[in-house]
């Protein structure tokens, strides 16, 4: 009998040492982050502009959808980064600690627009890299004086698809719990507008064209799509359609700098076949201002003349070699 409680007594002190503690709860929850990426298929452009048969046109003014994106959760008292993952377009599974949080998620593979500081939430932002010289607006004040402001020549951005949500909440996760699905709808930070000239004498003559747009946002932040506080220049070319005697494109802006001072201009800058220089300067702030341009078009309907091989300046002013740091422009 004695033997009999020995090894029952053995048997359970084994069996004890054998046991393993199943936790309730999971550490970390089951988290689905669900992505909708909106294109930016809404804008309707001028019937002058074809850009059905131009892919490069197409992706500027539509986008496209990316590879990649990179989600950034943040915490809801010190704003920090806490956890970062980079998913695939349309969103994935998240190991991530239960707890309440800020996300902001964008795309990755743009070719031109940047990222910087998103290790806080408000101090991400979006932008792009220096083009050229920077420009130098000087305009008459009506009484024989003159006023200057200097602006950063910028690449035009691409598309930055960009999604936030405020208070996500990550529940503790049971095992017999359903997956936590958070959707997201990330759409374009930046806008895109169509840019053409109607009535271009000449326009066999151009080699190439060059257009200065001022008084443009030189960066977004991400988190609440606020501005920097100074303007900048966004540089970018056109093309020449000889058989209508139009310049045109479309061009890609952080949106006009929100000021109620700032005015906006036109700087096109063509070059001929002989590689004479011609400038235009047109005040285009109206029609960025104007709430019923619904189709974002910047048109001139004023008539320019492109000489041929330098042969005359036409109602441009001919363009000299630039200053090496600035481009001026005088209004």
């Amino acid at each position: 009998m004695k033997k009999i409680v020995t090894l029952t007594l053995a048997l359970c002190l084994l069996l004890l040492g054998a046991c393993k503690r199943i936790p309730l709860y999971d550490p970390y929850a089951g988290v689905y982050l669900k992505l909708n990426i909106q294109l930016n298929t809404n804008i309707n452009l001028n019937a002058d502009i074809d850009i059905e048969g131009d892919k490069e046109l197409h992706d500027k003014v539509y986008g496209k959808i990316p590879e990649l994106v990179r989600a950034c959760f943040y915490d809801v008292e010190t704003h920090k980064l806490t956890n970062e993952f980079i998913l695939p377009a349309e969103g994935g599974f998240i190991d991530i600690d239960a707890g309440v949080y800020d996300l902001i998620v964008y795309s990755l593979g743009t070719e031109s627009t940047r990222i910087a500081d998103t290790d806080v939430r408000a101090t991400g932002y979006a932008y792009t890299s220096q083009a050229t010289k920077n420009l130098r607006i000087t305009k008459s004040n009506g009484d024989g004086s003159t006023s200057s402001q200097e602006q950063q020549v910028i690449y035009e951005p691409d598309h930055l698809f960009v999604g936030n949500k405020a208070d996500v909440v990550v529940p503790v996760h049971s095992i017999q719990d359903k997956t936590v699905v958070i959707e997201a709808d990330l759409t374009s930070l930046v806008e895109s507008w169509s840019f053409e000239v109607l009535y271009v004498e000449g326009a066999g003559n151009i080699r190439e064209a060059d257009v200065y747009i001022t008084g443009q946002a030189p960066s977004k932040y991400l988190w609440d799509r606020r501005f920097p506080n100074q303007p900048a220049t966004i540089w970018f070319q056109a093309e020449a359609n000889v058989s209508k005697g139009h310049i045109y494109t479309v061009f890609n802006t952080f949106g006009k700098f929100p000021h109620a001072q700032n005015d906006v201009y036109l700087n096109v800058i063509v070059t001929d076949a002989a590689g004479s220089r011609y400038r235009w300067i047109f005040d285009v702030t109206d029609q960025f201002d104007n709430p019923d341009n619904d189709h974002n078009e910047i048109i001139i309907n004023e008539p320019i003349v492109v000489p041929e091989d330098g042969s005359g300046e036409g109602l441009a002013h001919k363009v000299t070699d630039w200053d090496e740091t600035l481009i001026e422009i005088y209004i």
